[in-house]
């Protein structure tokens, strides 16, 4: 029997979720939640699964055994540990939480709960980067001391106006160091090790109407 999947917050996101689902041997989507009901109706619509309005109703559908979480990046905490209480395991879109007290509060409900947590970083899934880490595993480039990565994506500012949460400290929690480039520090943790220090510089020089 397929291991049934439910996706909690049904905006752009959740249509890479419910397509990676599809792809996974023995995994279907079952359920889709999201706190309007419109977008729920939509990705049931497509993808054939059954929309709920009332997240408690989601959690208690004995078809689902995993939620993947795509809320706005600030509030992955309230469904993540909703979930945990209610014995699913747990995919949260990344990054986990915009705060390190709210990162800690899903790990410590999934840990309590006894239930798998898992946070979406595909970088480390590309060949080279499998590549990478497994000369890095074996020694090849002897100790390692500098690891640098840069990231020149961009987003317009139709993007950024395109989802009231993306740019706010509240839900975006940090701009593109944490919506998009923390793919790379992910990267840079997996292949150097945890971090010893952090310093910072700002700059908003390419949009307006954000906070971050």
């Amino acid at each position: 029997m397929a291991t049934g999947f439910g996706i909690i917050g049904c905006g752009m996101i959740s249509r890479f979720h419910a397509r990676a689902i599809g792809d996974v041997p023995g995994a279907k989507l079952a359920a889709c939640f999201d706190s309007v009901p419109a977008a729920a109706d939509r990705l049931a619509a497509e993808t054939g699964c059954r929309a709920y309005h009332d997240l408690d109703r989601l959690l208690a559908d004995p078809a689902v055994e995993v939620v993947t979480i795509g809320t706005p990046s600030g509030a992955h905490l309230e469904p993540a540990v909703a979930a945990a209480r209610a014995g699913r395991h747990v995919v949260v879109e990344k990054p986990l939480e915009i705060t390190l007290r709210r990162c800690d509060a899903i790990i410590e409900a999934c840990r309590k709960a006894g239930v798998v947590l898992s946070t979406i970083f595909p970088s480390r899934f590309h060949q080279t980067s499998v590549e990478l880490k497994r000369a890095v595993d074996q020694g090849r480039f002897g100790r390692l001391t500098v690891g640098d990565a840069y990231v020149k994506w961009y987003r317009t500012q139709q993007y950024y106006d395109s989802g009231a949460w993306r740019g706010t400290w509240d839900l975006d929690g940090g701009g593109a160091l944490m919506n998009q480039a923390i793919h790379s520090v992910d990267l840079l943790i997996w292949l150097m090790g945890p971090v010893a220090a952090v310093q910072a510089q700002t700059a908003l020089v390419a949009h307006q109407r954000i906070a971050v």
